[in-house]
């Protein structure tokens, strides 16, 4: 008889490049998560007055792209500030010189590109609803890892609980 064919085994560094790979894949889930949540928020408070500077927003610019119509709006704000042209999410098509009543979200640190820039929500604007899915996709996708925390939570609290050292993990 002979011995059963032995599998090649991979190169240790080959494993450790995937498994990090791997591992970035998995926490940059919860990074655009984080990202997307904030903007669906940041949109939606905007849009129903709760948050951002309040003021009036005319069309000044409006350009095509894949997604739909782009507005830029010169935003006056309430309190008589300087005026500043932003892009305007509004509720349906815009049209050069039409009004509304606006809100200026100011922009904040996102690693991806064209989210956390400042921008200005019209009252009733509904763009914030394009966050949902991708907020719901980045959840599903980032549960393994909370899943893993969890884990890894659970291990430590036992093992701190019985009284042994980190060491035995």
């Amino acid at each position: 008889m002979s011995a059963a064919p032995v599998g090649k085994q991979q190169h240790p560094a080959l494993a450790a490049v995937l498994v990090t790979v791997v591992a970035i894949i998995f926490l940059a889930f919860p990074i655009a998560l984080w990202a997307n949540a904030t903007e669906l928020i940041n949109g939606y408070r905007a849009s129903h007055g709760e948050a951002g500077v309040p003021g009036t927003a005319t069309v000044e610019t409006m350009a095509h792209s894949k997604s739909g119509p782009v507005c830029i709006a010169r935003f006056t704000p309430a309190d008589g500030g300087p005026a500043v042209e932003l892009r305007i999410e509004t509720p349906g098509s815009c049209e050069l010189g039409q009004q509304f009543e606006a809100r200026f979200m100011e922009g904040h640190p996102s690693p991806f590109s064209h989210y956390g820039e400042p921008r200005l929500w019209a009252s009733g604007s509904n763009d914030w609803m394009g966050y949902i899915p991708l907020v719901i996709l980045f959840g599903l996708f980032s549960l393994p890892l909370l899943l893993l925390l969890a884990m890894l939570a659970t291990k430590l609290a036992t093992l701190a609980l019985r009284g042994r050292r980190a060491s035995e993990l």
